[in-house]
């Protein structure tokens, strides 16, 4: 079975993007090893196309750079605090400096 994340958007979320009602992103994780550099790379893929996409219809086609940066941000923080927690290190894990 395949997991996902429903990244609900928050109210501060939505106040970054100017929505003017919840919308929600659907996520798929389970295929990855969010510990791998390679897993976390395609989880950090997949959250930035859900949260162009997000950000787009919410704001349509006119919106600012600096908006639709500070929306990408926060679909992208709002995805992360989405995963359970050991998804949460696993991803940390991948993220630390390889050190010789």
């Amino acid at each position: 079975m395949t997991r996902t994340i429903a990244a609900f958007l928050a109210a501060c979320t939505l106040a970054a993007a100017g929505a003017a009602s919840a919308q929600e992103a659907r996520i798929a994780y389970g295929d990855l090893d969010l510990a791998t550099t390679a897993g976390a790379a395609t989880f950090d893929a997949r959250v930035q196309k859900a949260a162009r996409s997000f950000c787009r219809e919410s704001r349509g086609a006119t919106t600012r750079i600096s908006d639709r940066a500070a929306c990408e941000r926060a679909v992208r923080e709002e995805a992360l605090s989405q995963l359970p927690e050991y998804a949460q290190v696993r991803y940390a894990v991948s993220r630390l400096p390889v050190t010789a």
